[in-house]
């Protein structure tokens, strides 16, 4: 799967000379520019290839563009995102041994499925407090309650299983225009292939631990917010950015006539001196890069040719017009998955662009990047 778009950008900066503007250097070992990207003659078009796509991981290729693009996606997949979390608890009945604060911090960290909330203004999806009736409502509220008592005489588990979503309770705030997949519920699901004791113990989110004669009783109210909000409304595990390696040998420095040259020891001890194993020994023992992707760039490498005296016997460079994205979901069920993570920060950066354009050009914002892909059902 491709995707490519195209941006174009204004680039008056120049020198005193009337050149380009010099641009920083990445860092110490790294030697080049931020970007070598030719602003001066043509717009930027990034491509995007995306390698693995699932509900629970996305990896894509970002080229062609520089780490002002590359950043922008990142920090939106973290920070911008929405999704739906518990933000207000009604405790009505506590006798576990937590403190009510404590349970409603656990609370507040529960993932709430967040497939139909909405990435921008135009959705059709749950809307934020503050632009809403600030109060509750089914435009921008969800309802669940949670009521256990234990009366055996072993310790009961409490999970986000006993949070209950559809009560005569919580109707009332329920969107019946919305399909069932649409549903705020909390993650991960039941698995129905395991019997409810094992799903408990095993996927069950732990909210408190009852002895008998204990209880506790709440109501609870979910927003939506975004993670610059408040950690809880976090939709992703993680997004990792790496550039693109590029790791070079220099096979006339290694494999130069004695004494000049690299002796086996000295290949082999210059090999493992790389902690992620990007070089190896071939079978006539010359020096190969094998894995360039694992490079993390920690210079140990260049470290370890210096201290041989043969500083250019290898080079570990970034590539600044290549990144490498990864993001993981939460669960498979939520808040929301991978994919659509990755597609709502694009069409949140674009509509970003569009309101900048409208401010300060006054073009009117009349279209915006789809919520599904052209095709999808």
């Amino acid at each position: 799967v491709a995707l490519s778009f195209a941006s174009t950008r204004r680039n008056e900066s120049t020198n005193s000379e009337g050149g380009n503007f010099a641009m920083a250097s990445l860092s110490y070992y790294q030697g080049g520019e931020w970007t070598n990207f030719p602003y001066s003659s043509e717009p930027r078009k990034p491509r995007i290839k995306v390698t693995h796509a699932s509900n629970e991981l996305v990896k894509f290729t970002l080229s062609d563009t520089d780490v002002s693009m590359a950043n922008a996606i990142r920090r939106i997949i973290l920070a911008e995102v929405p999704s739906m979390a518990i933000e207000l608890v009604e405790m009505e009945e506590n006798d576990t041994v937590l403190f009510d604060e404590f349970i409603a911090h656990r609370m507040g960290l529960i993932p709430l499925s967040s497939h139909g909330v909405g990435d921008i203004p135009p959705d059709d999806g749950m809307a934020l407090s503050k632009d809403c009736c600030q109060s509750e409502c089914p435009q921008c509220t969800r309802l669940f309650t949670l009521d256990v008592s234990n009366e055996e005489d072993k310790v009961l588990t409490v999970t986000h299983f006993d949070l209950q979503d559809d009560t005569k309770e919580t109707r009332q705030f329920e969107r019946t225009d919305w399909p069932t997949w649409k549903r705020v519920r909390p993650c991960p699901f039941r698995d129905p292939t395991l019997e409810d004791r094992v799903d408990r113990r095993e996927n069950g989110i732990i909210i408190a631990k009852m002895k008998k004669d204990q209880s506790l009783k709440m109501v609870c109210k979910a927003k939506k917010g975004i993670p610059k909000y408040h950690a809880k409304f976090m939709p992703v595990a993680t997004c990792v950015m790496n550039y693109e390696p590029i790791v070079t040998v220099n096979q006339d420095v290694a494999n130069a006539p004695a004494p000049d040259g690299l002796s086996l020891d000295e290949k082999i001890e210059f090999v493992q001196a790389c902690p992620r194993k990007v070089f190896e020994l071939d079978i006539e023992d010359t020096i190969q890069v094998a894995r360039h992707r694992d490079c993390i760039f920690c210079d140990e490498c260049t470290t370890k040719a210096r201290e041989l005296g043969r500083k250019d016997l290898c080079s570990a460079q970034m590539d600044t017009n290549c990144f490498h994205f990864t993001v993981e979901s939460v669960t498979s069920d939520g808040p929301r998955t991978a994919v659509d993570v990755v597609r709502a920060a694009f069409r949140i950066l674009d509509y970003k662009l569009s309101q900048f354009m409208e401010d300060a050009y006054g073009d009117e914002i009349s279209h915006h990047l789809p919520l599904h892909p052209k095709g999808a059902v």
